[in-house]
C-alpha cells in the first residue's frame, strides 16, 4: 500500500477514468485528500489511474507489466500540497490583485524559491542627472516581454505603521539614511570638535588658561605652557600640573573637580555623553578614579535581534558590528584600546560594546570621523524625512485575530526597493506593481510587492505603471491623488479648495430649515415593544411601564431595532441613511449646510482630494482626523490623527474615507473630549434631548511640547466623569463654563436637526435616535461645541444609557411626558 499526501487544483483533476478490470493483481493506493495529482506515462510505461469511491476517497491504481514499481512520486506530490496550501491561503488575494490564475504557479516558485530575477529582464536609467532613488527608470533589456506572461518579485526596504514610523526612523541602522537619498533631504552635519590644529591652538589655549589657573593653581605662564604641551587638552594640562605638585590622592581630588565641572557644563574639552546618527557614546572611569579610561558604544537594534545575530569585530585601531549580517557600526577608533577586554551585550533591543581604552584620555569622538547629532535639531529632521516620505509609502491592510480570539485591523505601510521606485507612473501603463502579503505553512508573514506585464513590451521600452488607485476614476481628482506623490504647483488644489468654499458659502445662505415640533407629541395607543437583544434590566423597566414585550416585530406597536421593518413604527428615521456613515454625514451636511460656525469641516478622501489638499495648505495649522467606514463585525474602526495631508491622502489606499478638521484647541490636557448627546426625533418632528447629564467621551493624544504627536492612532474612545472634563477645560469652558456650553450644544442640535429636516421631513410614521457628539472649540467668549459627529444610535447603544432609555422613548412617542427627555422649545424661524 502507497499512502500518497497530495493537493492540486480542480483543474487537475480527472474524475472519468476508466479502470481496467484485470488488473487484480496491481498496487491500491487510497487516499483521504479530496484532490489528487495525476501522473502521466513515464518511460517505464506505468500510468496512474484514479477514481472516487463511494465514501469519497480517492483511489489511485498503478498500472504496468509484472513486478514494475510504482514510480516514486514523493517529491512531486509534496510539491502539490504545499502548493495547494499555497493557493488556498493567497486565493483571495490575488484575485482582488488581478493577477492571472495562469502565473500564480510561477509565483509560487518564485517566492518559495527567493527568485528576485527582474534584473534579468530589465535595466536601469543611465543619466547623471538623477539625483535621488525614485527618479530612475526601468527599460526592458531583453527583446520582448509578452502580456501575462511573467511575474516578478519586488523587495520592500522598509515596512511600517503610522505609530511606528518615527521610531523606525531614528532607531533602525541606515533607514534614515536611505529614506534621505529617497526624498533628498539631508540634515545639517556638525563636526565633532576635533584637537585643536596649530592655527587654532592660540585661540584654545586663550579660552582655556583660566580654567587651568584657577583649578590647577599655577600663574598663566605656566597654564599657557601646559596648555601649549597638551595640545590643548584641558583636562590633561590640569594633571599634569597636580603631578608636579600634589600627591596622588590631591590628583584623584582635582580630576573628580574637573569631571564634576565636565558633568555639570562647566569648562572642559566636552561632553562625556553624545549621540550621532548610529550609535550613542559614553565616556566614564572603569574603576571610579575619574580617569577616561572606558568607552561604551551603544545601537538601537530591536527587541527582535538576539545575542546569535550579533558579530563584533574589534582591533586595536579598529571596531566592525554587524547586525544580522548587516553593518551597523564600522570605522577606525580615535585611539587605541585593549582589543581582548572588549565585551558586548544585547538587552532591551540595545546592543552595548564597551572598549577599554589603552590610555585614560578624553575623546572628542569614538570613530574618527562621526558626526554628532544636536537631539532637537535632529527630532526636526526626521520629522521632515518622515513626511516627505509618505510620498513613497504604500500601504495594505488586513485582518488578524489576537491570542484572545478577538479581530483587530492592522494597516502596514512600506516603501519598495529600487526596482520598484523605478516604475514610473503613465496613465498608460504596461505593468501593474501590487503587494502582496506572502504567508508560509508556519504562518509567518513575508510582505512583498508582485510585478507583471499587462501589455507586450519591446526592447527598450520603460516599464510604467498606474500609482492611481482603481477605484480613483475623475480626471482632477487623479491630478490632486499624484500631486501627494510628485510634487509641484499648487494653484489647482488652492483654486479646488476656493471653488468648494465658495459653494459652502452659497449653500449656508440658502439653507432650508424645517419647522420643529414645540407642542405635545401626538397620542399614539402604544401597548407591546419589540426590542432586538434586550437586556435584563431593560426588560424589568418596560414591565415597570406598563409595556409588554413582543416576541417578534409584527407583533409590536413600536419597533427597536438595528434594520428596517415595514408596516411598524420603527426608530428607523428617515435620516438614518443620510448619516449612517462617516462619508454619509460629511455628504449630507455639505449638500444642506455648507459652511456652518458649529461643524467641522469635513472632506471625501475618495471625491474632494484637491478639495482637501487645498484646505490643509490654507489652513496650515490643521490636524485631521481620518475616520473608516469599513464595517467588520467585532472590528474597532481606526482613527488616525495627522498634520500631514499627505498622509491623509494616502490612507484612502486602505480604506479611510473621510478628513476631519481638528484644531489644535480641540486637544486640552493631551486628550480630545468628545461631549455626547442621545437626540430623539419623533414622527411629527419633535426634537429631544436626553436630560441627564451629558456622556463625555476622551481620546488619549501623544503630544511632542505642546502639539499632538504628528502621526498617531487614537486609542478608542473612553468614558470619562463629568467633573474630570470640567476640571481640565475650565480654561476653555471659559465664563458660564459648562452651563453655556450645554445651553449651545442644544442650539447646534435643534439647527443641525432643523437643517436634514429641511430636505428630508420624513414620512411621518417612524422616529430616529441619534448620537451626536461635540468637540470643544474656541470661540470668542471661551468653549463652543462644534458638531464633530453624528450617527443613528444603535439598540445596543440606547439600552447602554440607560435602563429605561427604551421605556422613556416608548411614552415619548405615545404622546406621554417623561422626565427622561426634554423637548427642545426653540422658534421655527
Amino acid at each position: 500500500m502507497y499512502k500518497i499526501d497530495v493537493v492540486l487544483t480542480p483543474q487537475q483533476i480527472c474524475t472519468n477514468i476508466d479502470i481496467d478490470a484485470d488488473l487484480a493483481a496491481s498496487e491500491l493506493v487510497t487516499l483521504t485528500n479530496a484532490r489528487i495529482l495525476q501522473y502521466a506515462p513515464d518511460k517505464t510505461g506505468i500510468c496512474i489511474n484514479q477514481t472516487f469511491d463511494s465514501k469519497q476517497r480517492l483511489t489511485i491504481m498503478a498500472v504496468g507489466g509484472g513486478n514494475i514499481d510504482p514510480p516514486s512520486v514523493d517529491a512531486a506530490s509534496t510539491y502539490m500540497l504545499q502548493y495547494g496550501r499555497f493557493e488556498a491561503m493567497h486565493q483571495q488575494q490575488l484575485e482582488a490583485l488581478g493577477l492571472p490564475r495562469s502565473l500564480w504557479r510561477q509565483l509560487y516558485d518564485k517566492i518559495t524559491g527567493e527568485t528576485f530575477d527582474i534584473g534579468e529582464w530589465v535595466v536601469f536609467s543611465d543619466d547623471d542627472t538623477v539625483k535621488s532613488l525614485a527618479e530612475h527608470t526601468l527599460s526592458l533589456k531583453s527583446e520582448k516581454l509578452e502580456a501575462e506572461s511573467n511575474v516578478f518579485l519586488v523587495d520592500h526596504i522598509w515596512t511600517t505603521t503610522v505609530a511606528q514610523e518615527l521610531q523606525d526612523l531614528d532607531n533602525v541602522p541606515g533607514l534614515l539614511e536611505r529614506m534621505e537619498k529617497l526624498t533628498g533631504i539631508y540634515e545639517p552635519q556638525r563636526n565633532l570638535p576635533a584637537m585643536p590644529d596649530a592655527d587654532l591652538l592660540e585661540n584654545t589655549v586663550d579660552a582655556n588658561v583660566a580654567a587651568v589657573m584657577s583649578q590647577a593653581g599655577v600663574d598663566e605662564a605656566r597654564a599657557r605652557e601646559l596648555l601649549c604641551k597638551a595640545g590643548g587638552d584641558i583636562i590633561e594640562a590640569i594633571v599634569s600640573a597636580s603631578e608636579e605638585t600634589a600627591p596622588s590622592t590631591a590628583q584623584n581630588s582635582v580630576q573628580s573637580q574637573i569631571m564634576q565641572q565636565l558633568e555639570e557644563g562647566g569648562q572642559g574639552d566636552g561632553p562625556t555623553e553624545w549621540k550621532t546618527r548610529g550609535y550613542e557614546c559614553v565616556q566614564y572611569s572603569l574603576d571610579n578614579s575619574a580617569q577616561l579610561d572606558g568607552v561604551d558604544i551603544c545601537v538601537a537594534v530591536g527587541a527582535a535581534v538576539h545575542a546569535r545575530d550579533v558579530e563584533c569585530n574589534v582591533t586595536a585601531t579598529h571596531l566592525t558590528v554587524t547586525v544580522s549580517g548587516k553593518v551597523a557600526v564600522d570605522g577606525d577608533l580615535h585611539a587605541e584600546v585593549e582589543a581582548n577586554e572588549t565585551t558586548w551585550t544585547v538587552e532591551a533591543g540595545v546592543l552595548s560594546v564597551s572598549l577599554v581604552k589603552r590610555k585614560a584620555e578624553y575623546w572628542p569622538e569614538v570613530l574618527v570621523g562621526e558626526h554628532r547629532t544636536d537631539p532637537i535639531t535632529h527630532a526636526k529632521h526626521v520629522r521632515r524625512v518622515a513626511r516627505d516620505a509618505w510620498r513613497y509609502l504604500q500601504g495594505y491592510d488586513y485582518l488578524a485575530r489576537s491570542t484572545d480570539q478577538t479581530l483587530a485591523k492592522r494597516t502596514f505601510w512600506y516603501v519598495a526597493d529600487a526596482v520598484g521606485l523605478a516604475v514610473a507612473h503613465d496613465d498608460v501603463p504596461n505593468v501593474r506593481c501590487l503587494p502582496l502579503l506572502y504567508v508560509d505553512a508556519q504562518g509567518q508573514m513575508t510582505p512583498l510587492s508582485i510585478l507583471w506585464p499587462i501589455r507586450d513590451i519591446t526592447q527598450g521600452t520603460t516599464l510604467v505603471r498606474d500609482v492611481c488607485p482603481a477605484w480613483l476614476t475623475d480626471p482632477q481628482q487623479r491630478q490632486g491623488y499624484l500631486h501627494a506623490i510628485f510634487s509641484g504647483p499648487t494653484q489647482f488644489v488652492l483654486d479646488a479648495h476656493e471653488q468648494l468654499a465658495s459653494m459652502w458659502d452659497q449653500t449656508a445662505k440658502d439653507a432650508v430649515r424645517a419647522n420643529i415640533a414645540t407642542g405635545p407629541t401626538p397620542k399614539l395607543p402604544v401597548n407591546s415593544l419589540f426590542v432586538r437583544d434586550i437586556t435584563p434590566d431593560a426588560k424589568a423597566a418596560v414591565a415597570a411601564a406598563g409595556l409588554v414585550l413582543a416576541d417578534a416585530p409584527k407583533d409590536a406597536d413600536i419597533v427597536f431595532d438595528d434594520v428596517p421593518c415595514e408596516g411598524r413604527l420603527t426608530n428607523q428615521h428617515s435620516l438614518n441613511a443620510a448619516v449612517y456613515s462617516t462619508e454619509n454625514a460629511i455628504t449630507a451636511f455639505q449638500r444642506i449646510a455648507g459652511a456652518q460656525s458649529w461643524l467641522s469641516p469635513g472632506f471625501l478622501l475618495k471625491s474632494q482630494i484637491c478639495e482637501l489638499i487645498g484646505a490643509a495648505i490654507m489652513r496650515n495649522n490643521s490636524w485631521w482626523l481620518l475616520k473608516s467606514d469599513q464595517v467588520v463585525a467585532g472590528v474597532e474602526p481606526q482613527t488616525v490623527l495627522t498634520s500631514n495631508w499627505i498622509t491623509a491622502v494616502r490612507h484612502a489606499d486602505v480604506g479611510y474615507s473621510a478628513a476631519l478638521e481638528c484644531t489644535p484647541s480641540m486637544v486640552i490636557g493631551g486628550r480630545l473630549f468628545l461631549v455626547e448627546r442621545m437626540v430623539l426625533v419623533t414622527p411629527a418632528n419633535g426634537v429631544f434631548v436626553w436630560a441627564a447629564a451629558p456622556r463625555i467621551f476622551q481620546h488619549q493624544i501623544a503630544m511632542d511640547a505642546n502639539k499632538p504627536e504628528p502621526y498617531q492612532i487614537l486609542p478608542p474612545a473612553s468614558e470619562v466623569s463629568e467633573h474630570l472634563f470640567k476640571l481640565q477645560a475650565s480654561v476653555q469652558l471659559g465664563s458660564g463654563g459648562a452651563t453655556r456650553f450645554d445651553k449651545e450644544t442644544e442650539h447646534v442640535i435643534v439647527d443641525a436637526m432643523r437643517l436634514l429636516l429641511g430636505v428630508d421631513s420624513g414620512d411621518g410614521t417612524n422616529f430616529g435616535v441619534f448620537r451626536m457628539r461635540f468637540a470643544i472649540g474656541q470661540g470668542a467668549d471661551g468653549a463652543v461645541p462644534v458638531l464633530h459627529e453624528v450617527r443613528p444610535a444603535l439598540v445596543a447603544e440606547q439600552l447602554a444609557v440607560s435602563s429605561d432609555f427604551v421605556p422613556s422613548v416608548a411614552t415619548v412617542i405615545a404622546g406621554g411626558s417623561d422626565v427622561h427627555w426634554r423637548q427642545i422649545q426653540l422658534p421655527s424661524n
